[in-house]
């Protein structure tokens, strides 16, 4: 498969008081103008990748997701950005791509204004203008999350909608994003659930009805409207009482505003903890109501029937990350049992898939990531040491190329003082105009082989070298997690992918690393 140019534009919300220098059309423009004027870019394949209202301080956006995906595959052979600071504010997260895993996969990387190509920094960013111009990413960005998160808190208060996405039922205004309109056949499906909840419908059986009638889910609909949010369309395909729930309980379908549900944790985190509700800020009346608070009200009463799961403890170990092997949607947490387990709860709606309704402890899809992990882990251990076994063979490679580079310069220079000496025995007049002009031609023939040779020897040296180098410290970010250890979310989290349960005994860990890791044994198998 033909390896093709990424484009990379990234517009965060913050970016839309930085005016037309910032916008995606303006990056766009930047990045183009700068492909047509690379000869070598000419008539290759180039792919955009978009993050529009995502901030940069940390990699959880799905633009960059889909990127690093294609990436991992062998896919891009180039990434070009407008500037560091469009493929991130982070100075760690963004040293660590740029000058370990990028050049070891073979990427080339290039910030257009910021006069950087990863070509002509090989093995390191070279100077140290690079990673200064990060760390002042990184410290403008929380200075700008201060005021931003200050600016707002404000805008919150005056019922200002800011969220990057409308809530299911309504839509943005195209003309003013902070304005919700009523998104019609969504707001019906609203009507539709509240309506059953009337008749005294559980959260159960209306999730059923929906599904027997082939209603559309919330997810599906915007993703089939044109929304940017990553949709697995096979998990979500299906109404759940969880979603019925949350919907029920949605005091916005009133014309309630509600802000302030959530804060950041930490500046450039992007992890959020929930606020108490009595710190939330509730306008009546600020966005155009589906239902009537009448209706809403009168459910109240009964609001047990449509009662969801408690607020999930997101610090458990794997949260979001263990799913069905038959219907690949996020299995159910029950954590109020003497021993946790999980279930899919997609076997209560359909049968379409087989799944079954057994219940699998949390503690035995621990231990077998605990196991799986230990094992990947022991087959890091082993790869870091061969890289480190190659650097040493390498260094012994090297001192010979050397050498042969040396004999080859020696010869280099013999054969052009036979040059000169051509000149001068030319116009001394001992030989003739063809001859010198033939004999010049064939020493000249002789050195530029000569040449190719010599670079071809230390270019294939700094091939090796480079590739070795990224691989090692490749491999030294995941090592701090030593086998036998308890897993933890933070190793889960950065390891794992998902947790695929089929039975008991069919427990498959799959990892966040694995294309990377397959590349990293393709390419040292031909390097070593």
């Amino acid at each position: 498969m033909d390896k093709y140019i990424t484009e990379y534009l990234r517009l965060s919300q913050d970016d839309d008081n930085a005016g037309e220098s910032n916008s995606i059309t303006s990056q766009r423009q930047i990045i183009e103008n700068y492909i047509g004027a690379v000869p070598e870019f000419s008539g290759l394949p180039v792919k955009e990748f978009i993050d529009d209202g995502y901030s940069g301080t940390n990699f959880e956006r799905p633009g960059v997701k889909q990127l690093l995906k294609a990436v991992r595959k062998g896919e891009v052979s180039c990434i070009i950005v407008k500037d560091f600071s469009r493929f991130g504010r982070q100075y760690l997260e963004v040293s660590k791509f740029i000058e370990q895993i990028f050049p070891y996969l073979g990427v080339r990387f290039i910030a257009v204004n910021d006069h950087y190509d990863s070509n002509n920094h090989k093995g390191t960013t070279a100077d140290i203008d690079v990673p200064i111009r990060n760390m002042i990413n990184a410290m403008y960005s929380k200075d700008t999350s201060k005021k931003v998160k200050s600016a707002k808190r404000t805008q919150v208060q005056n019922g200002v909608f800011s969220n990057a996405f409308a809530p299911f039922g309504y839509m943005k205004d195209e003309t003013d994003k902070h304005r919700l309109l009523i998104d019609e056949p969504a707001a019906e499906i609203i009507r539709r659930i509240f309506a059953l909840a009337a008749e005294s419908r559980s959260a159960f059986q209306i999730a059923d009805r929906l599904n027997a009638d082939g209603v559309i889910t919330p997810a599906l609909y915007k993703k089939r409207n044109g929304s940017k949010l990553a949709v697995n369309d096979t998990a979500r395909a299906l109404w759940t009482n969880g979603m019925v729930s949350r919907i029920l309980r949605d005091e916005r379908y009133t014309g309630m505003f509600i802000g302030g549900q959530h804060e950041t944790t930490q500046i450039g985190s992007g992890k959020k903890r929930h606020t108490p509700q009595e710190k939330w800020i509730r306008i009546p009346g600020a966005l155009p109501a589906i239902i009537t608070p009448e209706l809403f009200n009168s459910l109240a009463a009964n609001r047990q029937k449509f009662k969801g799961s408690t607020k999930p403890n997101t610090d458990r170990i794997l949260y979001k990350k263990v799913r069905c092997g038959y219907c690949g949607h996020v299995m159910q947490y029950i954590g109020d049992a003497p021993k946790p387990y999980y279930l899919c709860d997609t076997a209560r709606y359909t049968k379409q898939h087989g799944c079954g309704r057994d219940r699998f402890r949390e503690q035995q899809i621990i231990d077998a990531v605990k196991t799986a992990v230990g094992s990947q882990i022991a087959v890091m251990f082993d790869m870091e040491n061969l890289c480190r076994n190659g650097k040493k063979e390498l260094s012994q490679g090297i001192r010979a190329a050397q050498t042969a580079a040396e004999r080859l310069d020696n010869e280099i220079g013999r054969l052009q003082a036979f040059k000169r000496q051509l000149y001068e025995r030319y116009k001394g007049g001992s030989i003739d105009k063809t001859t010198f002009m033939c004999e010049r031609e064939t020493v000249e023939r002789d050195v530029n082989s000569k040449i190719a040779e010599r670079n071809a020897l230390l270019a294939g040296n700094d091939e090796q070298s480079n590739t070795l180098n990224s691989a090692h410290e490749f491999f030294g970010s995941f090592l701090k997690y030593q086998s036998g250890i308890e897993p933890t979310s933070e190793m889960v989290n950065e390891l794992v992918e998902a947790v695929y349960i089929n039975d008991a005994d069919r427990i498959e860990v799959r990892f966040s690393f694995r294309d990377e890791l397959e590349q990293v044994i393709k390419t040292l198998e031909g390097k070593i």
